[in-house]
């Protein structure tokens, strides 16, 4: 007798293989924080993705990533990396976590710093981009303070999204 459930994820699984052959199979953002293994899930809506591009200039676009512990939009546990693309070539990144419910306090790097982009690709509308970013975040009490340094978290993270173009 054939099971119907069975047969439904064969085709589902079937179905995303497929689809998988020339696209990210799934928007992962993984890695570790301070140690600990942790996954962020990139969240989608009517308008656009936490995983996006803006064209600033001819040849100069912004890479947003923005990772949620939740498939939902919050802020508490986001992880952001931001860099800067110019004619095909990606900058160093600026990434931030927020551990509460509101912007201020966060861990975030000072300066930019090197990211690993393995893959880039954009075409129109959408895109893909595949990388991984290595850094030490320091603590930001609030925007009149400078970063506490004796305060950090280490993240290791990679990352494999689906981008969508967002206009301003």
């Amino acid at each position: 007798m054939i099971n119907p459930q069975r047969c439904l994820s064969g085709a589902l699984l079937l179905g995303g293989l497929m689809w998988g052959a020339g696209h990210a199979v799934a928007d992962e953002v993984s890695g570790t924080l301070d140690g600990e293994p942790k996954e962020w899930h990139v969240v989608t809506h009517s308008e656009g993705s936490t995983a996006n591009f803006s064209e600033l200039m001819p040849g100069m676009m912004n890479v947003t990533v923005q990772g949620h512990r939740e498939p939902r939009f919050e802020t508490q546990g986001t992880l952001s990396i931001s860099f800067i693309v110019m004619n095909g070539n990606a900058g160093d990144a600026s990434v931030s976590y927020f551990p509460e419910s509101g912007m201020m306090p966060h861990y975030g790097t000072e300066q930019d710093v090197p990211i690993d982009i393995e893959l880039l690709d954009v075409d129109g509308d959408t895109g893909r981009v595949k990388g991984r970013v290595a850094t030490s975040l320091a603590y930001l009490a609030s925007m009149s303070e400078d970063y506490d340094h004796s305060n950090t978290m280490d993240i290791d993270v990679s990352f494999d999204v689906t981008l969508v173009r967002e206009e301003y």
